[in-house]
C-alpha cells in the first residue's frame, strides 16, 4: 500500500513537470510558431490591403499609387553632335513616394530614318507631389545610316515598381522663393544666369538639386541646367550661378527654377 502510494506520487510529480514544461515550452515557442502578423512576412494579414502594404504598414500597395504624368521631352543641340537633354514629369502623389525618393529612368533618343540610336540609363530624386524637370547635359551622340540626326527622344520609368511609403504631405509645399535673378546674354563668350534663392522656412536643407530652364516667348524650352545648393539655414539666401559655355540666341528668356526637396534634403 506505501509503496504503491510513493508510486502514484512520484508519477504525479513526473506528469506535473512535464505539463509545467510543455507549457514554458508553448509560451516560449508560440510566437515562432504563429508569429504576429507583420509588414514583412509574406502573407496578406493584420489589417494589410495587399501583401505587406497598406494598413499599418509603410509600403504603400501599388494600386494605391497614381502613376508619373510625362508632360513633355525634349532635345537641345549645345554644340555639334552634343545634346541636352529634358523631360518634364508630373508626381501627383502628395503623400507617398518611392523610398529613398531615387528614380531610374532612361532618355532613348531617335534619329531622322526613325532609328535608336542611344538609350542612356541613369537616377534623380524625384520630389513629392509636384511637377520636376529630369535633366541630363552634355550627351554625345554618334550617327550612322541614313539619319543623322536627333528627331525625337523618349523617357521611360524604369523603377515605379519599387516599394513607395508614406511621407509627410508637407514635402509638397514649396520651400524657397526666387528673390531675383539675372540673365546675362553674353558674358566673356558665354551666358550667366544668377540666381538669388530663399529658404523661407525654419529647416536647413543640404544637398538640394537645383534645376533650371529657360524658354522662348511661345513656352519652348531653349536651355537647361542644374546645381546644387550644398547647405542652407533656415530663412536664409543662397546665391546661384548657371552658366553656358556659348551665348544663347535668346535676349530675355523665361526663368523657372525647380529646387528638388525630398525627406532626405530636410533637416528639421
Amino acid at each position: 500500500m506505501f509503496g504503491s502510494w510513493r508510486s502514484r506520487r512520484k508519477k504525479l510529480f513526473i506528469f506535473t513537470g512535464l505539463f509545467l514544461l510543455v507549457v514554458f515550452l508553448s509560451f516560449k515557442l508560440y510566437p515562432y510558431i504563429f508569429p504576429e502578423p507583420n509588414c514583412f512576412d509574406q502573407e496578406q494579414n493584420g489589417d494589410e490591403e495587399d501583401i505587406d502594404c497598406g494598413g499599418s504598414c509603410a509600403a504603400i500597395c501599388h494600386d494605391n499609387i497614381l502613376p508619373l504624368e510625362i508632360r513633355f521631352s525634349r532635345f537641345i543641340e549645345t554644340e555639334e553632335n552634343l545634346f541636352d537633354l529634358m523631360a518634364l514629369v508630373q508626381n501627383p502623389n502628395s503623400d507617398k513616394n518611392l523610398e529613398g525618393s531615387i528614380l531610374d529612368y532612361t532618355f532613348s533618343i531617335y534619329d531622322k530614318a526613325g532609328a535608336l540610336v542611344h538609350k542612356i540609363p541613369a537616377t534623380t530624386l524625384m520630389p513629392i507631389g509636384q511637377t520636376f524637370p529630369i535633366i541630363m547635359q552634355n550627351v554625345p551622340v554618334n550617327f550612322e545610316g541614313s539619319g543623322n540626326a536627333v528627331s525625337r527622344i523618349s523617357l521611360d520609368i524604369e523603377n515605379f515598381n519599387r516599394p513607395w511609403v508614406r511621407v509627410d504631405e508637407v514635402f509638397k509645399n514649396n520651400f524657397f522663393f526666387v528673390e531675383d535673378y539675372i540673365f546675362e546674354r553674353e558674358k566673356n563668350n558665354i551666358s550667366q544666369l544668377n540666381v538669388s534663392l530663399k529658404n523661407i522656412t525654419r529647416a536647413t536643407f543640404k544637398d538640394v538639386p537645383v534645376r533650371v530652364l529657360l524658354s522662348d516667348e511661345r513656352g519652348n524650352v531653349i536651355a537647361v541646367n542644374e546645381t546644387l545648393i550644398k547647405d542652407i539655414a533656415p530663412e536664409a539666401t543662397a546665391e546661384l550661378s548657371f552658366t553656358w559655355r556659348i551665348p544663347l540666341e535668346i535676349e530675355n528668356p523665361e526663368v523657372t527654377i525647380y529646387p528638388i526637396v525630398t525627406p532626405d534634403t530636410y533637416i528639421r
